[in-house]
């Protein structure tokens, strides 16, 4: 007989309980499973819930799901990277199903998307690419540097494009801010990345959005940086730390000095801020990926520049409720791919 029980839990039991699994695990966790994450979500409307499993009393999984809408007006519950176990087993899993479809049944969902392949890679399948493929999917392709060594061996690790365009902005007398996540000048990092999704054809969220995201972080879950050159903001992002990880999440600059690069500049300071701040591993994010098809061989190749490694997921796995309409979402994905 199992001793897992899965339950749903409020925000403090969860962020505790991933704490615990932390410590246990080689590799850092995404803060996409973080408590702030699903502040963020919560803060613009969507449907956060936690759940955490213990096997006797102890710890063994947690899990952060979001409320999202597919095509057709379809619900379901993603776990962004998620859950997060210490081990896998078919008793975890199946407790963790259970009680995941309890919830997103009260909640209207017609299916559960489980995206840690690692966690159902030994109890189901994962979706077709066409299905998986939806705006609420995170990147499959992520690009990563581990920044634990000495500065001198991350400089030298730097493509010299990149050295190049850093020393360019310090030339240009380039002036780096960190802003805590409520005293960012919003006009200004806005601005820069509305220029920034106009010049490059992508869509930015509104302003109300980005203004929810930093209401929903304090200075330990991250910060805004701005590069200034001649008094003129010239390059902006917008970071989250979690787990001695920095993850770049939002990123815009000027058209005004496309020539100095200073986005380069204001990453490389990044780096050492994020040292200082306990951090072992950058995470720069998406880069071109197969299943999610978005034009990214620009940002990709920027990314690149600072040396580091690819960091691929799997497929996600959809635990269907609504039979019939998540076949009508799937027909009607596949023709679209």
């Amino acid at each position: 007989m199992s001793t897992i029980i899965t339950e749903q839990c409020d925000e403090p039991s969860y962020e505790a309980a991933l704490s615990t699994l932390e410590s246990r695990l080689k590799e850092p966790v995404s803060f996409l499973q973080a408590p702030v994450y699903g502040r963020v979500q919560a803060g613009n409307g969507k449907k956060v819930c936690y759940f955490v499993g213990r096997d006797s009393g102890e710890i063994v999984l947690a899990g952060l799901g979001v409320r999202y809408e597919a095509p057709g007006g379809l619900r379901y519950l993603y776990f962004p990277y998620g859950p997060v176990v210490t081990e896998v087993s078919a008793d975890i899993f199946a407790s963790f199903v259970a009680q995941a479809k309890k919830i997103a049944q009260q909640l209207g969902c017609g299916f559960v998307r489980i995206d840690n392949e690692h966690f159902f890679a030994s109890q189901g399948s994962s979706t077709s690419p066409a299905v998986a493929r939806m705006s609420s999917l995170q990147p499959r392709s992520e690009w990563l540097l581990d920044i634990s060594g000495d500065e001198e061996s991350i400089w030298m690790g730097l493509h010299k494009h990149a050295r190049y365009n850093i020393r360019l902005a310090e030339r240009a007398h380039s002036e780096y801010k960190v802003y805590a996540p409520a005293d960012v000048p919003m006009e200004d990092f806005y601005s820069l990345m509305a220029t920034t999704g106009k010049r490059d054809s992508f869509s930015i969220f509104d302003r109300s959005y980005y203004e929810a995201y930093l209401a929903a972080m304090t200075p330990e879950d991250g910060f805004v940086a701005m590069v200034y050159i001649a008094g003129q903001p010239a390059a902006t992002a917008l970071f989250v730390m979690h787990d001695a990880q920095i993850h770049y999440v939002f990123a815009g600059s000027s058209n005004d000095y496309r020539k100095i690069a200073p986005a380069y500049f204001l990453i490389w300071e990044t780096i050492k801020i994020a040292r200082d701040r306990g951090c072992t591993l950058f995470n720069f994010g998406g880069v071109q990926d197969e299943v999610k098809k978005l034009h990214l061989q620009g940002v990709t190749s920027f990314k690149k520049r600072y040396g580091g490694y690819q960091l691929d997921h799997g497929l996600p796995s959809d635990l269907v409720i609504n039979h019939l309409r998540y076949l009508a979402l799937r027909i009607y994905k596949t023709i679209r791919y």
